[in-house]
């Protein structure tokens, strides 16, 4: 995918004639053979540069897939399938005689509203992937995945987290005039699903180790609404992916390990998205009688939404996510966005790993 050639285009609005061939019968039976899922009604405009045409012009014909008319009445198109942003597609490219917008207009089917699960206006320029032959090479051993849930963990799987919290311990330590740790050391504190100080903490002068720790807790609390609230973001791809997978008719729900106190705080970061509508429960530390790689937050979720662990799956950056998500009967998949690394979250045997949640549309079965 990310050898693929690339055009970009900006958004305008077309003449409105995209959502009767859309939606033809022959098109969209078509369309779920070739690409996969049945379109929107509509297609996405984009105005692009000469360059880009002549980019299309050299892609092969064996590349293409051709729209076949039941009869004379239709027009045939040809078809490219393509990426836009973590949303499957398909570019089309009707014949000659027929183009509504000239050549310089380039127009694209996808299984949801582009301009809804994109947040795209008038001129946003967008960028097109044009998968072709290779398209998800890199993900055709995964099995994929029929659900009626996604169920998230939230630091360093939908906010993007983990380097405020390495701070945060690091300022701690500095103000306690404690010295400097590896990093290895703070993400291995961080390992039990809740923090582990006696992992890094020696006493502080003149303190024991419980004061210690009470006066780092102390620390933490003070800078925790600076550093934190006000530098964590949601990844990138947070708002499409989660937008997508609401589009797409699959519950969202979240389990977390943040404290019920902070929880309004996250949401409003994940809200930066425009997604926190979107989640239907959020599990918080404190709402189940056992924490992560328990199974009981887990469960509660499954049971807040009214479904069984076995048509959810559970996305996390932490091997401990990974065998909660085992535990709850779900289907697991570890993002490498977070504390561990892709050799951890393999040792729990994940149904899949992944580098980020914009990879998470391709290994689900969302639609087609």
């Amino acid at each position: 995918m990310n050898n693929s050639p690339v055009i970009s285009g900006k958004v305008f609005s077309g003449a409105n004639k995209a959502a009767f061939f859309t939606q033809l019968s022959w098109v969209q039976a078509q369309c779920r053979e070739k690409f996969g899922f049945i379109p929107f009604p509509g297609t996405l405009n984009l105005e692009i540069a000469q360059a880009d045409i002549e980019r299309l012009g050299n892609i092969s014909d064996q590349e293409w897939k051709t729209l076949v008319p039941p009869d004379e009445n239709f027009c045939s198109s040809r078809a490219l399938p393509v990426w836009i942003g973590p949303v499957k597609g398909a570019l089309i490219r009707p014949d000659d005689h027929v183009a509504i917008h000239g050549r310089h207009v380039m127009e694209i089917m996808a299984p949801v509203r582009l301009r809804d699960v994109l947040a795209l206006k008038d001129g946003d320029k967008v960028e097109v992937r044009l998968s072709a032959r290779t398209e998800d090479s890199a993900f055709r051993l995964i099995s994929p995945l029929s659900l009626e849930a996604v169920i998230f963990d939230l630091d360093g799987t939908l906010i993007d987290s983990i380097e405020a919290y390495y701070r945060i311990v690091e300022i701690a330590l500095e103000r306690l005039g404690l010295p400097k740790v590896p990093r290895s050391k703070i993400l291995k504190a961080a390992q039990n699903d809740s923090f582990q100080w006696e992992e890094i903490l020696k006493a502080a002068p003149g303190k024991t180790l419980e004061e210690t720790k009470t006066a780092a807790w102390k620390i933490i609390e003070t800078v925790y609404p600076e550093l934190f609230l006000k530098n964590v973001r949601p990844f990138s791809d947070t708002g499409a992916v989660l937008r997508l997978i609401h589009a797409c008719g699959v519950r969202i729900g979240i389990v977390t390990s943040t404290p019920q106190k902070n929880i309004t705080d996250k949401m409003k970061i994940l809200d930066q998205a425009g997604v926190a509508g979107l989640v239907e429960v959020v599990i918080s530390a404190g709402d189940a009688e056992r924490k992560k790689p328990h199974p009981d937050p887990l469960i509660l979720c499954c049971e807040k939404m009214g479904l069984q662990g076995e048509v959810c799956a559970y996305v996390g950056d932490t091997s401990i996510d990974m065998v909660a998500g085992k535990a709850a009967g779900m289907k697991t998949i570890g993002v490498l966005t977070g504390f561990d690394s892709h050799e951890d979250l393999l040792q729990k045997n994940p149904d899949c790993i992944i580098g980020s949640i914009f990879d998470l549309p391709r290994v689900l079965k969302l639609y087609g």
